[in-house]
């Protein structure tokens, strides 16, 4: 098992094979990390995105990366947190989706160095604990298929959370 790297800062500015982009189900332009992610990588992005199927929640489609500092983009959509409501359990599995299906597209296509941001934690209200112990428990799982895994969190706050998260539940 490898470990997972948690740091903060802009995910942009980091390299490896792919990254993984928060989607609209149209992988069209969202909000947030999915905005800059469209700035960057230009119209080239927004055509082969175009030609994408659907992607449903929980999902994952895989593009180039053009002019971002990865080949791939892993594009995956969300749910939105309810305040733990009571669909709050189906979000809490199609956000462990979102990761299982992203880290089997990658290693269908044989990406080994791979970038997350806190899916749900931005735009879609997921509190970072919750959101960390669902990113961490499939990752970790996961994690000796891949030579690196990489989660960037926006903040030196969230950063703290997440590494509380896996330090607590987590920690070998």
């Amino acid at each position: 098992m490898r470990p997972i790297i948690l740091t903060w800062g802009d995910i942009l500015t980091l390299h490896g094979d792919a990254l993984v982009c928060p989607a609209h189900k149209h992988l069209i332009c969202g909000r947030g990390l999915s905005a800059q992610i469209y700035a960057r990588g230009g119209v080239e992005l927004v055509t082969q995105c175009q030609l994408q199927p659907e992607c449903a929640v929980g999902e994952a489609r895989l593009t180039r990366a053009y002019q971002l500092g990865v080949n791939y983009l892993l594009h995956t959509v969300t749910p939105q947190w309810s305040s733990g409501d009571q669909w709050g359990a189906q979000a809490l599995q199609q956000l462990r989706h979102c990761y299982e299906n992203v880290l089997a597209l990658a290693e269908q296509n044989g990406l080994k160095y791979l970038l997350f941001p806190a899916l749900g934690a931005g735009t879609n209200r997921f509190p970072h604990a919750i959101a960390a112990h669902q990113a961490l428990a499939v990752l970790t799982a996961c994690s000796g298929q891949f030579e690196q895994i990489t989660i960037c969190l926006h903040t030196p706050a969230a950063l703290g959370e997440w590494q509380e998260v896996k330090q607590q539940f987590f920690s070998v």
